[in-house]
């Protein structure tokens, strides 16, 4: 039974209690009772018939009907304001119409203060619709009529914490224990009053004594552990985790809790020992284990650190769970995050074969077939799995995208083009786009992905030298969401590379570069080459530069940056620098017989 249902069912028997002893009280006199009070008690004792029947509807209209009759009728007026929050409606619930709710149930409350349930369900709602001194006058109330009813005091000191007062909130718990005892619950809660206002000294006085209430429970020694890491005593903090660990020297909590210390201390050696602990602990299931490691290897990519330290880890869930589809989709992302894509497919590979319906190990192993220059093996891998499932849109963009980069033009088309009508059916694919022929039921997300596709097909166009196609692709992903960078840095280079409108090119490279992408080494030598492009190359060679110092910044460099920056030194006469971009560019790809060419034509004018 919910909690809800049972404060319904105890408030009924309350008031049905109410009703006997103002009818008895009142028997004799019943005829002295107004015509107005008559018909409402009439229609109050048919709604209590109704509600102890478990007719929840009849009884909420009879308790609204007695309640308009006669407003002043408390018993009817709080029997009509329980229903209308116990009633599932979204309107009901609404912020006004609970106030109005608890303002029909408050005349009860105080004519009956005696009637504890009533009163505690009246103020446990009003402390959740931020009515908290209402609610802390009754909680408050309850506790001086019925000291016996200990729980109110938990209750009271939640409502004192929402309002602002911990020292009250801290007094309310010490009360509870000093009439029911040490309870290591109501302990904890008291841990986090005081850590709500940064109170280490507190927090670590309510541990000890939870310490001390049981010396023999690890986990209480690891809580004081772990406060005093938050008051900076490391010293502290090893002590109480490795007592933890005597009292329990299988317990995994512990293991993880001096794995964390020691990585804070730097001791790498540690730190894998007691993760290797934990991760054979039987305290931990599969799925704790692998967020465990998983947070481990970050660690250790982030760090740049020995990767056979998370070689030699793995191999303990590994051996543990050797058919466990999510451990080979943990090993297939940590290899991919290595760079070793071909057992990143290898692992995720077998994943498949285990859990033959998850979409997503299917994706997975097409990334990594891309990211090791295998398109051609992503795109056959996506028409196997048509055999086995109906594919999701994000498949079917995986698939667009690894045709495209298998020079499989017509194919990423196609497959781009179902991607647009399964967005958006009705918008028109092979003219230009105008504002008024963009449906405005589109959301905004599917706006910016309409964008990101067409900027697709572009591409894919370009790649056809399709000019014509590829510039109304762009103009359709710009018409359909106007910030879209990808869309504006490939236009304006291909713009400028075809003879195209430099200016318009300029304006787009530029807008590519606002905000977050103002450091994108490809769009600022994007805006450089036109830039050149137009004879401004004492502004080309500074956004030139700008780009090849990112460009290194990000390990991402490559030849084309350095030829442009070569090109643009070149034509201000800076020969020894030029001479310096082109050989940085020959090196990166060294049969590139262009770059090579101008490198032989620098030398030759040098002699």
């Amino acid at each position: 039974m919910n909690t809800r249902l049972r404060y319904i069912i105890l408030v009924a028997a309350a008031l049905l209690a109410t009703v006997a002893a103002v009818t008895a009280a009142t028997s004799s006199a019943h005829n002295d009772l107004t015509p107005q009070r008559q018909k409402a008690r009439y229609y109050y004792l048919e709604g209590l018939r109704r509600q102890m029947d478990d007719e929840p509807a009849a009884a909420y209209e009879y308790y609204r009907r007695a309640a308009a009759i006669d407003p002043s009728y408390t018993e009817a007026a709080s029997a009509y304001g329980t229903q209308r929050l116990a009633a599932e409606s979204d309107t009901l619930q609404s912020r006004p119409e609970l106030a109005r709710s608890l303002a029909l149930m408050r005349p009860f409350v105080d004519k009956y203060p005696d009637e504890y349930n009533e009163a505690l369900y009246y103020a446990y709602i009003a402390a959740r619709v931020d009515s908290l001194k209402e609610a802390i006058r009754v909680f408050e109330r309850t506790v001086r009529l019925r000291p016996d009813l200990s729980s109110t005091l938990i209750h009271l000191s939640e409502a004192y914490m929402a309002d602002g007062n911990v020292d009250k909130a801290l007094d309310a718990l010490s009360r509870y224990e000093t009439i029911e005892g040490m309870n290591p619950q109501v302990t904890i809660k008291k841990i986090s009053f005081h850590l709500s206002r940064r109170d280490t000294v507190g927090a670590l006085a309510e541990a000890s004594a939870l310490v001390e209430f049981n010396p023999a429970e690890p986990a209480y020694s690891i809580l004081k552990g772990n406060l005093f890491e938050m008051a900076n005593e490391p010293d502290s903090t090893f002590a109480y985790y490795e007592k933890a660990e005597k009292l329990n020297p299988d317990y995994g909590a512990a293991k993880l809790a001096l794995a964390n210390y020691y990585r804070q201390q730097g001791d790498s050696a540690m730190y894998d020992s007691k993760t290797y602990e934990a991760l054979l602990s039987e305290d931990f299931d599969l799925g704790q284990k692998l967020m465990m490691l998983e947070e481990y290897l970050q660690k250790l990519l982030t760090d740049k650190q020995d990767t056979a330290r998370g070689d030699h880890l793995f191999s303990v869930l590994s051996e543990q769970y050797p058919y466990e589809p999510d451990v080979l989709d943990l090993a297939a992302r940590y290899s991919a995050a290595k760079g070793n894509f071909k057992e990143a497919c290898e692992q995720i590979g077998y994943a498949i074969d285990l859990s033959p319906s998850e979409e997503k190990y299917r994706g997975q192993l097409m990334t990594y077939m891309m990211a090791d220059d295998r398109a051609d093996d992503a795109v056959k891998t996506y028409r196997e799995l048509e055999a086995h499932m109906t594919p999701s849109r994000n498949l079917m963009v995986l698939y667009a995208s690894a045709a495209q980069m298998a020079d499989d033009f017509d194919t990423a088309i196609k497959a781009y083009r179902d991607i647009l009508r399964d967005i958006a059916p009705s918008l028109p694919l092979d003219t230009a786009l105008a504002a008024q022929n963009i449906p405005a039921s589109i959301q905004y997300d599917d706006l910016q992905r309409l964008s990101q596709i067409f900027t697709s097909i572009g591409d894919c166009h370009y790649g056809q030298k399709r000019l014509d196609e590829a510039f109304k692709a762009y103009d359709n992903a710009l018409t359909l969401y106007p910030d879209n960078t990808l869309a504006l840095n490939n236009y304006a280079y291909f713009l400028s590379e075809n003879g195209g409108d430099l200016d318009r090119a300029a304006e787009m490279s530029l807008k590519s570069l606002d905000g977050e992408n103002s450091s994108n080494p490809t769009y600022l030598d994007t805006y450089a080459w036109i830039l050149h492009k137009k004879g401004e190359n004492e502004e080309a060679r500074k956004y030139q530069a700008s780009a090849v110092e990112e460009a290194a910044k990000e390990n991402n460099e490559h030849a084309e940056l350095y030829e442009h920056y070569g090109d643009i030194l070149s034509t201000l006469g800076e020969k020894e620098e030029a001479l310096e971009a082109y050989e940085k560019a020959a090196a990166l790809e060294p049969d590139n017989d262009n770059i090579l060419q101008k490198i032989k034509t620098l030398k030759n004018g040098k002699r």
